[in-house]
């Protein structure tokens, strides 16, 4: 039975890269050159430096790797085992078959593997054996390294496994939408809480643990007993085969666990995401007044919101940015630092914060607003009937996708100033500043959102096209750049004048242009401050509402033209916002 279906599963895979489209196929050929660039540069760095590690460095480094791999594979590897759980579609077919649920399972199971873990696990295996070569290690050294990699890749799995087996159980099935934000969440929790470990249980930084050859781990730990079988394999020694015993024992625990809660968390679960609660909603009381009407532009705006609302998965998107504030902090706490130490002079503080919300802002801005053409690829008939232009659709995008960030970031600009303790002026001019300047990269990310929509049913984060969402990153940055050059220039110093003028006269070609630029301007603030300033202000807003402006005009073109939304089953829809009489 699992020959036929593993057969079976090999057809599917071979169909559906039959049915791709040719751009489809660039694509993975740009990841693969990616990541084999990626794998050639970390194993000529392992080559590097192999002859400078020694052995107990070797295990420290082995240790921390193995608890990267636990950490990646179920941090990236959740979303991927939900979609092989409860989303892949030919599970309607395989449970109305005379098909034990195990074997379902155990398919799936592998075709997991065949993903993030089998990614991770060829990205570490090829470094280990270049390290093995270099340094002459003893025949058994390979075999136990691939053993010992393949029971933590399947460890990792199975811990990704059982979270989706066990969550399922409690999360309502009316909430089956927010089942993966759940699980992201406490993964992430989970993935940070490991990488942490070295750290608790040690008094002195991971590095210094390292370099100095030092143990990070208790012995009990698994990572160490998967460090000690691969330490013992290069010299040849017997002493691998206890712990290499102990990780695999510990891997087949965690599989056969995790095949335990098949009947009820793999069929179950599946047929409650599928079917839902089943309990109607009561009727509640008819309203004797209509809705107020809205501005189009403001109903376009109120639909976005709604939608974002009722569905938590739209908030995944600012999740890396949770992660990054919080337990960034929280790292550096935990490392030594006291909160007094984050503290400085309001000078150093408020650009480097300006900076630092500014990268984010590109980063969050264009996606967002991006991913508001995308999310019409089922309700789209419902606007094409609408009497609303292109121009209206396109603005009433633009300030929700553009509020939404705005106002996160700001109230944690406001907390953050409040800390650092910055002047009235300073916050005034910081929140106004982006303010401005980020509603030129919502246009840019909204108007790219037109040219490579893509719908993900099971992944509705993913709603832009590889090529498009690259240009996109790309041109946020290269716009930010220049939509920050008058701010900049208000910012620096008259004091720095003499310093500009001297390097423009002492380096030629482009730092000696963009001192040259810097000086004149400087000249120019010295002589008049107000007028430059007043300049500076006027230029900034014409650059970011020019832009905006701009992007967001050939938004509405493009919407009155008709859109196509690509989806994952390389079914094209139809053009998305037809020509309407009297449209722009």
């Amino acid at each position: 039975m699992m020959k036929a279906l593993l057969k079976n599963q090999w057809k599917i895979f071979l169909n559906t890269m039959k049915s791709q489209p040719g751009k489809n196929y660039f694509s993975y050929l740009v990841m693969f050159a990616i990541f084999a660039l990626l794998l050639y540069w970390f194993s000529a760095g392992i080559w590097t430096i192999a002859g400078a590690i020694t052995g107990p460095v070797f295990a420290g480094v082995l240790s921390y790797g193995f608890l990267l791999v636990i950490g990646f594979i179920i941090l990236l590897g959740l979303p991927q085992v939900f979609k092989h759980l409860y989303s892949a579609t030919d599970l309607n077919l395989l449970f109305t078959m005379p098909i034990p649920t195990k074997y379902i399972f155990w398919v799936k199971y592998l075709q997991s593997f065949v993903g993030i873990p089998l990614l991770v696990f060829v990205l570490y295996i090829v470094p280990l054996f270049v390290y093995g070569a270099f340094i002459n290690a003893n025949w058994l050294y390979y075999p136990v390294v691939l053993l010992v990699l393949l029971s933590v890749a399947v460890i990792g799995l199975s811990i990704a496994y059982l979270f989706n087996l066990l969550l399922v159980q409690v999360v309502p099935a009316s909430k089956a939408n927010e089942f993966m934000t759940v699980m992201s969440m406490l993964s992430g929790v989970l993935v940070y809480l490991l990488f942490m470990i070295p750290n608790t249980v040690n008094d002195r930084p991971l590095s210094e643990l390292i370099l100095a050859g030092l143990p990070l781990f208790p012995e009990w730990v698994p990572v160490t007993w998967a460090s000690d079988a691969v330490v013992s394999a290069v010299t040849g020694s017997i002493d691998f085969l206890i712990p290499l015993l102990m990780i695999v024992v510990l891997a087949s625990i965690f599989f056969i666990f995790t095949s335990t809660l098949v009947e009820r968390g793999f069929r179950t679960g599946w047929v409650k995401l599928s079917e839902g609660s089943g309990k109607k909603r009561k009727k509640g009381a008819v309203k004797k007044s209509g809705p107020k009407l809205n501005h189009p532009i403001v109903a376009v705006g109120k639909k976005e919101w709604y939608a974002i609302k009722r569905d938590m998965r739209e908030w995944l998107v600012f999740l890396p940015f949770v992660f990054f504030f919080v337990f960034g902090i929280i790292g550096a706490l935990s490392g030594g630092a006291s909160i007094s130490d984050l503290q400085g002079p309001n000078e150093i503080t408020w650009p480097i914060t300006q900076a630092v919300l500014l990268f984010i802002y590109a980063m969050f801005n264009g996606q967002i607003s991006s991913s508001t053409i995308a999310r019409e690829a089922k309700s789209v008939w419902i606007l094409r009937i609408l009497p609303l232009s292109g121009k209206d659709i396109a603005l009433g995008k633009l300030w929700i996708s553009w509020l939404l960030p705005f106002v996160l970031l700001t109230v944690v600009e406001i907390v953050m100033g409040l800390f650092f303790g910055w002047t009235l002026i300073q916050f005034i001019s910081g929140i106004v500043m982006k303010a401005v300047i980020t509603v030129g990269i919502s246009g840019i990310g909204m108007w790219l959102g037109t040219i490579g929509a893509k719908y993900n049913p099971s992944n509705p984060q993913n709603r832009l096209k590889f090529g498009t969402a690259i240009i996109l990153m790309i041109v946020s940055y290269v716009y930010l750049f220049f939509a920050l050059i008058p701010f900049v220039m208000l910012l620096i110093p008259v004091e720095t004048m003499d310093f500009a003028q001297m390097v423009s006269q002492d380096i030629d070609g482009f730092f000696g242009t963009v001192a040259g630029f810097v000086y004149t301007v400087l000249s120019w603030k010295a002589a008049s401050p107000v007028m430059v300033t007043i300049v500076g202000i006027l230029l900034m807003l014409v650059i970011s509402l020019g832009v905006a402006y701009v992007f967001t005009m050939m938004s509405a073109r493009k919407i009155n033209q008709g859109i196509d939304i690509e989806t994952v089953q390389n079914v094209k829809t139809k053009p998305s916002f037809g020509k309407k009489p009297g449209s722009l």
